[in-house]
């Protein structure tokens, strides 16, 4: 079992997310070096101590990880404790209820997948949603339970 913080929130959630980036995005340029720069935006543009996500997705399937998923994440305003944050890279100029592959690359489905797989194996997930089903928001650009059902 995954716990989050000093009082030990159980995960039980996976929250996905986009990073709203074009395709091309720092192209040639390392995940790491994409980390870095989502982790600035949360800094300073939004005033968090360090970058929200505790997983990122690149185009071609890599998998970074951002936050400790013992940490609490900060992904969805209100909604964080007991949650993995995951984010892939893509997404801009999406809509709430595109097909998945509209925006993001068949290596980013399978290593979603796999990512997720490998939660469930260490934490009892019951739910695994989208930013958009607890805010009015686009992201992560697809309906997530749609794409659950494909598999």
């Amino acid at each position: 079992m995954i716990f989050q913080g000093s009082v030990r929130y159980p995960v039980d959630e996976i929250v996905i997310h986009c990073a709203a980036t074009h395709p091309d995005w720092m192209r040639g340029q390392p995940l790491t070096a994409k980390r870095k720069e989502i982790d600035r935006w949360h800094r300073e543009e939004r005033g968090w101590r360090k970058i929200g996500y505790h997983h990122l997705i690149d185009r071609d399937g890599a998998i970074l990880p951002g936050r400790a998923e013992t940490e609490i994440g900060a992904g969805v305003e209100g909604h964080n404790r007991g949650v993995i944050h995951i984010c892939l890279i893509g997404g801009a100029g999406s809509a709430a209820t595109d097909p998945f592959e509209r925006n993001f690359t068949a290596a980013q489905d399978r290593a979603l997948r796999g990512l997720i797989d490998a939660i469930r194996a260490e934490t009892a997930i019951t739910r695994i949603t989208g930013h958009n089903d607890h805010a009015a928001k686009a992201c992560p650009g697809f309906v997530v339970r749609n794409w659950i059902n494909r598999a």
